[in-house]
């Protein structure tokens, strides 16, 4: 499939007839922004298709922007990572950031997490952890963490946060 079909395949699911399929094709920054406002019928077979887009690390960002603003919204996220699972298990990177979202939204929940997730998860998720949580998730980070960053987070004063509600992360 050359790029033009593939933005036509993108716009029918998408049912999207506001774009010019040419400057899209040109430019991979126009077709991130463009991916990132979609709002398909089916995100499974859209992120599927985002994923054939020959630039593959817009395509993977793309991809990680939309599980990220998932990752944020309220909802079921955990029913949504399901469902997405099958069309973006086969790049770990993807794998990952939706496992760890689904970390991040337990612990901010207040709901129990596993101190080896905690300490097997990247960076990024550790630096979120390290800024939000509070008890014995904050003293692990404290010694444990895996950057300088991470151990120096735990150390900021903070006031004493509520717990979140687990569909507001």
């Amino acid at each position: 499939m050359n790029l033009l079909d593939h933005i036509s395949a993108v716009a029918a699911l998408t049912g999207r007839a506001d774009h010019d399929p040419h400057a899209l094709a040109g430019d991979e920054h126009l077709r991130f922004e463009w991916y990132r406002a979609a709002d398909p019928v089916d995100e499974r077979a859209f992120l599927a298709l985002v994923l054939a887009d020959p630039e593959r690390e817009m395509a993977t960002a793309a991809v990680v922007a939309r599980i990220d603003e998932r990752g944020k919204a309220r909802g079921d996220f955990d029913a949504w990572a399901a469902h997405v699972a099958p069309a973006v298990g086969h790049v770990a990177f993807l794998r990952e950031r939706i496992a760890e979202w689904k970390l991040l939204r337990d612990a901010l929940a207040g709901r129990p997490v596993q101190a080896t997730a905690v300490l097997a998860a990247s960076d990024w998720a550790q630096r979120r952890l390290a800024a939000e949580v509070d008890g014995d998730l904050l003293a692990l980070l404290a010694v444990h963490g895996r950057t300088r960053r991470v151990r120096a987070l735990t150390r900021v004063p903070r006031p004493v946060r509520r717990r979140h509600n687990p569909d507001s992360c």
